[in-house]
């Protein structure tokens, strides 16, 4: 079986947006359904978050596949992350000059994040997470 979990992470590079399984289905030259199961399959360990009652990737860690308040642009590109640790994680992984957009979760000001080659640049910032590391993953989608 083709790697579905590479494919993905490759359009999603390509295109700045999480692929759907018929489109993973298409690059990979293999069944849909096949696509699906591996979905599931990577959602079990975490990898991918999917759309509740559905096969489809909602959060291929660090991107979501939907808009987020965390906008990360490269010179090419502009990708959601899910949160401010994916959103800072994404130009570190890429390596690449990159902006990242966000709000302030407490007051709603504007917040901007600047990289060098992946490194992120002094900020006068913090960044707080409500929920602790290890139980990111009893709800996803809300951490």
């Amino acid at each position: 079986m083709p790697d579905v979990r590479l494919a993905v992470y490759q359009c999603i590079l390509e295109t700045g947006r999480v692929p759907l399984a018929a489109q993973v289905a298409s690059r990979l030259s293999i069944g849909e359904e096949d696509v699906r199961t591996e979905f599931r399959r990577l959602q079990d360990i975490h990898a991918f978050a999917l759309v509740p009652a559905s096969d489809e990737i909602l959060m291929a860690h660090p991107f979501s596949a939907v808009p987020t308040a965390y906008v990360v642009r490269t010179a090419g590109l502009a990708f959601w992350a899910n949160c401010a640790w994916d959103a800072l994680a994404i130009p570190a992984m890429l390596g690449v000059d990159a902006s990242v957009n966000a709000r302030c979760a407490d007051c709603g000001d504007p917040v901007l994040f600047t990289f060098s080659a992946g490194t992120l640049e002094a900020q006068a910032a913090v960044i707080h997470f409500a929920v602790p590391p290890r139980r990111f993953w009893e709800n996803v989608v809300f951490t």
